[in-house]
């Protein structure tokens, strides 16, 4: 890109660790010569009580969304830059229309970036009501693409598939010297839960972490086929862990349509081999040799057993694994350079 002088604003959470800091990053890194500005939504969230932060992630209610709303403004006014080439609203589910409205009309380029369900499981009716104000809109979700085209027209909606950290997500662990069993590193759902229980009933070690595990871990506190990590891992440990294991499973979660998540290419970016549910997504992403397809618990446990014993054979899927997703540019930093070549020439002259 041609980096001419041009004023960006990124809105939205930028703590270390998340995915939304790395977006911004991106950004900035794309546009060296721009002034680069960034108004954290997760200060004025964090500033409140469990209770008033709960309603307003559950219910998009209550004092923390006029907060993060006055917040932002005040911090525009602060910045005091007349007018924006682009701003670019990450996750913008707490930010209201009359806010919106605002910031529309102080940016040549209003974007919103969103890699969650937003009609099908974090609703937000201001995001809905916000919507059209936008000039372009980005979803990971591609089942939800009709509902984005009720409120934009289909060329301002843009499909992107979840992606990876090129500089964070990165093989760490040799193979000869990775640990015996499958990780897996989510949040708990009954379906997930069913699926281990049968793993270690098959001897296979499973090693979890993730909120909502807390109950199945005492349950199951004296088998040794379970090894729970607690709550959450994160960054670099994250990465350390996702690296250390012979597999790691990339369940997609059945609360929500999706047919493929982060996981699908963060893992074989770590060098571990992909163990994934088969169907049109995750197909079109790897070949049989790049992954570990299954469309059963069963199955999953053949194919686990099988590459125990065939070391050569599921190296060769590690291998060509994360060779798949570098030579097809899921990591962040393809994605998001791709985004703007779809956008609006007047983004490209900069």
């Amino acid at each position: 890109m041609n980096n001419q002088k041009m004023n960006i604003l990124y809105i939205g959470i930028y703590e270390n660790g998340s995915t939304s800091k790395m977006r911004g990053e991106i950004i900035k890194s794309l546009f060296p010569d721009a002034t680069y500005n960034v108004i954290d939504t997760s200060i004025p969230f964090d500033a409140n009580i469990r209770l008033l932060k709960s309603l307003a992630f559950r219910f998009k209610i209550g004092p923390v969304i006029n907060k993060i709303n006055r917040y932002v403004i005040s911090k525009v006014n602060n910045l005091n830059i007349e007018h924006y080439d682009l701003i670019w609203i990450d996750k913008g589910i707490f930010i209201t229309k009359e806010t919106t409205q605002i910031l529309k009309n102080k940016s040549s380029q209003l974007v919103h970036y969103t890699p969650d369900p937003a009609f099908t499981f974090h609703k937000s009716r201001h995001f809905r009501s916000s919507l059209a104000l936008y000039d372009f809109a980005i979803t990971t979700k591609e089942y939800e693409l009709s509902y984005f085209e009720k409120y934009l027209n289909k060329e301002n909606v843009i499909y992107v598939t979840q992606g990876f950290d090129k500089h964070l997500h990165r093989p760490i662990t040799r193979f000869k010297d990775k640990k015996e069993g499958i990780l897996f590193i989510g949040h708990h759902e009954k379906e997930r839960e069913a699926n281990i229980l049968k793993l270690m009933k098959a001897k296979i070690p499973v090693t979890i972490a993730g909120i909502k595990w807390e109950r199945f871990a005492s349950k199951n506190k004296n088998n040794k086929y379970l090894t729970y990590l607690g709550r959450g891992i994160y960054g670099e440990d994250y990465v350390k862990h996702l690296s250390a294991y012979e597999f790691a499973w990339g369940a997609i979660s059945k609360w929500i349509p999706e047919l493929h998540t982060t996981r699908t290419f963060e893992i074989p970016a770590c060098g571990t081999a992909l163990i994934t549910e088969r169907n049109k997504e995750t197909e079109s992403f790897f070949k049989e040799e790049e992954a570990i397809f299954y469309e059963s618990v069963d199955e999953m446990i053949d194919k686990i057993t099988y590459y125990q014993k065939y070391a050569s054979s599921l190296e060769n899927i590690t291998v060509k694994g994360m060779e798949r997703v570098h030579t097809d540019g899921r990591d962040y930093e393809s994605i998001i350079n791709n985004i703007f070549e779809k956008l609006d020439l007047s983004l490209k002259n900069f």
